[in-house]
């Protein structure tokens, strides 16, 4: 860990930055979800769908299965951080990287990804399990996480819980080491073009740089979210023997903008404010814990 970042900041900065981010984007995130995992002539439009959740259960159940996701991402952005503040000390050992600082924040990054992914999948599962409950998508309604991750492992098999693992690890390790990479380099390049230190960067640089990167990050990969949502919210059996399959399944009876880039728009318009307020809000956050801690 790095001398000027104690392991609590980055847990506290992380989980505080998450549950804020997360809570803002739900309504999008839901409706996402359930569009990607819809299919066929009977699918409903991304606006159609709004309407209909909005119709059958209230405004206010746009935010069905927030709670889940709060408790997940605390966990996940936590560790992330966490992990890309050490592995980012880590690999700036290496000298081969000394003049490449994107490369580092790109290796770092997608550790981190894959980090997080592994200590909090089960997590990922569920919520994406009770977004689509109650919606005619699912045949099974859980009552909380615990009764969703008890029910899923006793039916199905512990192994479902880390159904589409392996798309999300393919498509976390380069989002994640892009992300950071893209962040770290504009608000660099905003720094030595304004000729200030980056830890004095005002607030709006942080958060069109986070926006920015998480636009670029989440184009290159997109299908794997597709893909990893697919497999997570298919009950029974696998729906596809492996992500390869996936891809050319769902490219060949779907195609690619309607099958693998579905619900891309709709992914951009949470991808923006989402990664633009944790990204910023975790060094904000940060900052402010380590000003007010005492140096002794």
């Amino acid at each position: 860990m790095p001398k000027d970042v104690k392991w609590g900041e980055a847990v506290i900065a992380g989980g505080f930055a998450g549950a804020c981010s997360r809570t803002v984007i739900a309504p999008i995130e839901r409706i996402k979800i359930l569009y990607q995992i819809s299919s066929g002539a009977k699918a409903q439009g991304m606006m159609e769908l709004v309407s209909t959740v909005v119709k059958k259960e209230g405004v206010a159940k746009l935010w069905k299965g927030n709670s889940a996701a709060v408790v997940r991402v605390v966990p996940y952005l936590s560790m992330q951080f966490l992990s890309y503040e050490e592995l980012k000390e880590v690999v700036g050992r290496n000298p081969a990287l000394d003049n490449h600082p994107t490369a580092r924040s790109l290796l770092a990054g997608s550790g981190a990804g894959l980090t997080a992914v592994a200590a909090t999948y089960p997590l990922d599962v569920v919520r994406a399990r009770m977004a689509m409950q109650n919606e005619g998508l699912a045949a099974t309604s859980y009552k909380n996480m615990l009764d969703a991750l008890v029910v899923i492992a006793k039916e199905e098999g512990s192994v479902a819980l880390y159904r589409g693992m392996a798309a999300t690890m393919m498509g976390a390790a380069p989002y994640t080491g892009l992300k950071f990479a893209f962040y770290e380099t504009l608000k660099r390049g905003y720094s030595d073009m304004a000729g200030i230190a980056e830890k004095d960067l005002p607030a709006s640089v942080r958060v069109v740089s986070g926006a920015s990167a998480g636009l670029m990050a989440l184009t290159l990969v997109y299908p794997f979210d597709v893909i990893r949502r697919r497999m997570q919210t298919h009950r029974g059996g696998a729906r596809y023997s492996s992500v390869l399959d996936a891809f050319r399944s769902i490219a060949r009876t779907e195609g690619i903008k309607n099958g693998l880039y579905r619900g891309l728009s709709l992914n951009y318009v949470k991808t923006v404010p989402n990664v633009a307020i944790y990204m910023s809000l975790y060094e904000v956050v940060k900052k402010r814990l380590q000003e007010s801690t005492p140096s002794y």
